[in-house]
């Protein structure tokens, strides 16, 4: 295989995964380019990301009534958008207000709802990375809906096209002339609608907006006839699906950011470089129109270039050793680190989200789907904790076994879910060391004895630190053992060691606190005398630092709640965690140690 080959084809050709991510942006492609020349001429660019926005209510109640169910979420998103994208419409024609004006105030209403309804879920993992969506996990049922709204689209665009273009051209004309103008007008509201929710499916609701957008903005620095603009603008979203996700596969980045980008390269490439109204055009205007060749040249080259040098795993060199050994794929760095002490040589460990990662946010990569796919055993922790996973492992064709280390705990519950951080509680950690013991054993037979003598030496180990630490533990107070976290995420840690702990956030980093909470909560400080806040390693310190401020409490250290630190710091193993996050807090309890004179 020639380098071009491997570079521009072989991601297509090896994995399914890629082939169904580019059918779907294919798919988007031949409508959004159209319908995003349309939104463009009708000045309305920035309507499309107001419907996009306005999908989120009513994906939102479609999660609450039924899960996550493809058609619930999707015909909730397509009523939300729809009925704002009506209603504004009516504003418009009814009232002095500007249809943009309209669809800002109702679009705005839409998504404060739908942020309130998200978070009365607790920060749903599950319908945040549905609504924010990742082409890498389109399954048979979104490649579906997607290929049938594009159907639908195009034909109803070749149908009414002619009505359709004197609407979005002259809308005073139109109504002047036909008595359908009204209803032109919100079919096609009505079509953009539906490719939004189509697109979220695959891209998010933020990034299908740029594959609508910008192609249908840079394709007019191009050409000037309505029908080459519809045709180029497609040709463009079809390149960026392309090459970005060629470039999400070799440089191992989230593919649908990696595909707005390459769109928005076009962009500004078009913008420097383009026939009509660029840069270019303004500041030499007799330049040969050889400039377009040159731009589409600069463009195959930086991306030749960028993917060349990009570090694809797939093409780098293996241990021997290791290929001979089962792969064990890990959600998340903690996981692994109790795979790697468990089954030592006899397998090798890999984790999808890594050291300093955080979970609840994870936006998976190509390299996270070939991980799952070279896999012989997944292991996770369950209780809601990889909402993104299940969609990840369908689309990586995985058939194998999957371990969910939590099994046989019972879990605490946090506002009526189960709270899914139980590694922080040692008798936990006895269950998690146990399932993977067995699933270990099972994958490799020959192994079974010596797995079996590490599982020994590894609880051996973690008992004895937790003696230890309840020992150094035991000189606080307990009407000392107080403080406050990023997140509720030391539930079992405080209740394994009789600690009070409570939070600002909920149990996912993806949850925002109300003002009751924060008012809550430094009421309680207050009334309880609590002065110690901790940080945590996979969130933002500004909120605690905001909380510190208004009470006067101190910041105690960072704990680590989701994730291990790097490789060689002082939280790199799941015993350094539980060491670093009980040593911290006590350091912080206990009295100022006093200066001699």
């Amino acid at each position: 295989m020639t380098l071009m080959q491997a570079l521009f084809w072989q991601p297509f050709a090896e994995f399914d995964f890629m082939r169904r991510a580019l059918v779907a942006c294919l798919a988007l492609a031949l409508t959004c380019g159209p319908l995003g020349t349309l939104l463009v001429l009708r000045r309305m660019s920035l309507v499309g990301d107001a419907m996009a926005h306005a999908l989120l209510p009513g994906a939102a109640v479609g999660y609450l009534l039924a899960g996550l169910s493809l058609g619930a979420m999707s015909a909730g998103a397509f009523v939300a958008a729809l009925l704002v994208a009506l209603l504004a419409g009516v504003v418009a024609r009814f009232t002095p207000q500007r249809e943009d004006a309209s669809f800002a105030a109702f679009y705005l209403i839409a998504l404060a709802a739908g942020v309130l309804l998200i978070a009365r879920q607790g920060g749903s993992v599950d319908l945040m990375h549905v609504l924010f969506g990742s082409v890498l996990a389109v399954d048979d049922a979104s490649l579906k809906l997607v290929a049938g709204v594009s159907s639908v689209s195009l034909l109803l665009l070749a149908l009414l096209w002619r009505p359709i273009v004197f609407e979005a051209c002259d809308g005073l004309f139109m109504r002047t002339v036909s008595r359908r103008s009204a209803a032109v007008h919100y079919l096609f509201l009505a079509l953009v609608v539906g490719n939004l929710v189509a697109g979220f499916q695959a891209l998010g609701t933020l990034m299908a907006v740029g594959l609508l957008m910008l192609p249908a903005t840079a394709a007019r620095f191009w050409v000037r006839s309505l029908e080459a603009l519809a045709l180029l603008a497609a040709g463009i979203a079809a390149f960026s699906a392309w090459a970005g996700l060629l470039l999400s596969y070799h440089a191992s980045l989230p593919s649908g950011p990696a595909i707005v980008l390459v769109a928005g390269l076009v962009y500004v490439l078009s913008l420097a470089l383009g026939r009509h109204g660029s840069l270019r055009a303004a500041w030499r205007p007799a330049m040969p129109a050889t400039a377009g060749a040159l731009g589409g040249t600069v463009l195959l080259t930086v991306l030749a270039v960028g993917l060349a040098g990009a570090p694809s795993p797939a093409h780098a060199q293996a241990n021997p050793q290791a290929a001979a050994r089962p792969r064990v794929v890990a959600s998340f760095s903690i996981l692994a680190d109790m795979a790697r002490e468990v089954g030592g040589d006899a397998v090798e460990v890999s984790s999808l989200v890594g050291p300093g990662g955080d979970a609840h946010v994870y936006e998976p990569t190509p390299a996270a789907v070939r991980q799952l796919a070279a896999a012989q055993l997944v292991v996770v922790n369950g209780l809601r904790f990889e909402g993104w996973l299940d969609r990840l492992v369908a689309a990586s064709g995985y058939r194998g076994p999957v371990l969910v280390a939590t099994t046989g705990i019972r879990p605490r519950l946090v506002y009526g879910a189960p709270d899914p951080h139980a590694w922080h509680d040692p008798a936990n950690a006895h269950v998690y060391i146990e399932n993977l013991r067995v699933a270990l054993g099972r994958l490799v037979p020959a192994q079974a004895a010596a797995i079996d003598a590490r599982a020994a030496q590894y609880l051996q180990r973690l008992d004895a630190q937790d003696q230890r630490l309840r020992a150094l533990l035991a000189k606080v107070p307990p009407e000392q053992r107080r403080a406050i976290t990023s997140h509720d995420a030391f539930g079992y840690l405080a209740a394994a060691y009789g600690i009070s702990l409570a939070s600002v956030q909920g149990w996912t980093t993806a949850a925002e606190p109300s003002a009751a909470d924060l008012a809550r909560l430094m009421r309680q400080m207050k009334a309880e005398q609590t002065r110690a806040l901790f940080l945590e390693n996979t969130g933002s310190p500004r909120m605690m630092q905001r909380v510190a401020q208004d009470t006067g409490a101190v910041i105690g250290g960072t704990l680590y709640a989701d994730a291990l630190s790097p490789p060689g710091t002082v939280a790199d193993s799941y015993l350094k965690l539980l060491d670093h996050n009980l040593t911290t807090l006590i350091a912080a309890w206990q009295p100022p140690v006093a200066r001699t004179p």
